[in-house]
Order: C-alpha cells, then sequence, then structure tokens
C-alpha cells in the first residue's frame, strides 16, 4: 500500500462514513486519546481492565454492542495479526493472544483495529480481498479517531504490529489533521517518542 491508495481510500470512506458522529464533533474531541491511565488499564493482565478499555473505544466510535474482549492461551497468529474478532448470533468477541498481556502499546493497537472491524461489521462495510480489507481497516481506525492507539502500537515491536505501515499510518493521521482543522500539537499528544517524529514529518 502506498499514500495514493490511502488517498483513494479516505474518499471511500468519506461517503462510506458521511455524517459519522465523530466526523461531527469539535476538532478537540477528534482523538481517542490514549493517555496514561488508558495504558495502565491495559498494561494491568486483567481481563476487566481491557474490557473497560475496549468499551471507550468502542464509545468513541457509536458502538452499541461493544464485543467481548479476552486473552486466549492458545491462540498463535503471524506476527502482524495480533488479534481476532468473531461472531455469533449475539454477541461479538476479541480474542487476543496471551504474549500480548501487560504489552499495552500492542494492546492499544490491537484493540483499535479489532473495534473497527466491529464499526465495519455493523454498517456493512468491506473491500472485496480479504487481506485488503485489514489495510482498509488499519486505514478506517485512523478516519474515526484511533489513530494515536494504532500508530502507538505500530511501533511497539519494530513496525511489525498490524497492516499499514507506520508511516502511511502517520501520513493518515496527519491527513485527518487537516481534514478536522486540528493543530499539530493536539494531534502529537499522547504519542510515544518514537511515532511523533512520524507524524511531524509526514
Amino acid at each position: 500500500m502506498n499514500r495514493e491508495w490511502v488517498d483513494g481510500k479516505l474518499e471511500t470512506l468519506a461517503l462510506e462514513l458521511r455524517g459519522f458522529d465523530v466526523a461531527s464533533r469539535a476538532s478537540h474531541l477528534f482523538f481517542f486519546e490514549p493517555t496514561d491511565d488508558v495504558y495502565k488499564k491495559l498494561e494491568s493482565g486483567d481481563e476487566g481492565d481491557l474490557q473497560r478499555v475496549a468499551s471507550r473505544i468502542a464509545a468513541h466510535v457509536g458502538i452499541i454492542s461493544v464485543p467481548t474482549v479476552r486473552y486466549d492461551w492458545g491462540l498463535k497468529m503471524e506476527p502482524e495479526v495480533a488479534g481476532q474478532i468473531r461472531s455469533d448470533s449475539r454477541v461479538a468477541y476479541v480474542q487476543i493472544p496471551f504474549f500480548y498481556v501487560g504489552r499495552r502499546y500492542s494492546l492499544g493497537g490491537i484493540l483499535a483495529h479489532e473495534v473497527t472491524h466491529q464499526l465495519l461489521y455493523s454498517r456493512h462495510i468491506s473491500l472485496e480481498d480479504p487481506n485488503e480489507n485489514e489495510f482498509f481497516t488499519d486505514l478506517t481506525a485512523v478516519f474515526v479517531g484511533l489513530g494515536k492507539l494504532l500508530l502507538n502500537g505500530a511501533l511497539d515491536q519494530g513496525g511489525r504490529l498490524g497492516y499499514l505501515s507506520p508511516d502511511l499510518i502517520a501520513y493518515s493521521l496527519k491527513k485527518m489533521c487537516h481534514v478536522h482543522t486540528i493543530d499539530i500539537e493536539i494531534a502529537l499528544e499522547n504519542l510515544t517518542g518514537e511515532a511523533r517524529p512520524l507524524v511531524e514529518h509526514a
């Protein structure tokens, strides 16, 4: 994926999610802010804390039916794939490999991606190619204000977690600042020391 792909898919999202609540908020409320409190909950290892953060993320993007989140002892996945969302007729649930317990930045990125899957499912939005759809889900997470979680998480393991590269996440995040007239200083708040320069120079 490249910047041209990002630009084209952001146009698609502007049409598919027009009137979306996050987009209509005051600019300083656009981003979900991954504060110290959020990251303390994510590193606690407690599933209750994990669920509380997932609920806050879901509320930010307007999801009423919050997925149940749990660690899975036996779940093994490729390095860039760190969680999965499943659903039956009544409830959606997110499974995260036990390897990620306590890895706060990775967990933030995983939750941002998986909750965004739930948002897209709820609106019947997807791309035909399953692999491209995963990149599109990352981009959508940035589009709805979860870009800080996603970027911090993508950089947690040397840029191997997730689908969009850290550079493209930073580029997308900065584009959303232009769309919503958000000051760059607001965009840089609660980013890690590694993430901040990527956004500044995007």
